[in-house]
């Protein structure tokens, strides 16, 4: 698992792409070879989305590019936010938390770790669990004294 979070930081491209919303940055290669479950909501003028996916799920090409090993149980979360236009926001700009939970445990906080691509900020962070298992995402955002959640899920299968 170790080396899931350090490889994290040289991640960005891929999940950035594929999950930050801008017309012009879809990738050549799909993020996960099943669909990754995303949620947008805005807060305070700003959109924000999170995008979950298995990390058995992970497309090859990505998973070796930024060296993950697929066979490491867990999900990954990604979390972007972006203005009216589509830009990036300073990371200083508002305030994340996450938890992570597979029923009937309670929630667990789930560190983000920012993560920069081309001048945008993202945050992803990994959960460990061992499938079958449904992992929930619950990500709380303040902005500029408005406040948002969201939420989204992953599924884990037996391989």
């Amino acid at each position: 698992m170790r080396k899931i979070f350090a490889t994290l930081f040289l991640l960005p491209s891929a999940l950035a792409l594929t999950a930050c919303g801008r017309d012009a940055a879809v990738p050549a290669t799909p993020l996960a070879s099943a669909p990754a479950a995303t949620s947008v909501t805005s807060v305070g003028g700003a959109t924000l989305q999170a995008s979950a996916v298995a990390i058995a799920n992970l497309n090859e090409t990505v998973a070796t590019r930024y060296g993950l090993d697929r066979s490491h149980d867990g999900a990954l979360l990604l979390v972007t936010l972006r203005d009216a236009d589509g830009n990036a926001l300073p990371p200083d700009d508002l305030r994340l938390t996450a938890t992570a939970t597979v029923l009937p445990d309670p929630p667990k906080p789930l560190e983000l770790q920012p993560i920069a691509v081309d001048g945008m900020t993202d945050y992803i962070g990994v959960f460990a669990v061992r499938p079958p298992a449904s992992v929930q995402f619950r990500v709380t955002a303040i902005r500029g004294g408005a406040r948002a959640e969201i939420a989204t899920s992953a599924e884990l299968y037996p391989r």
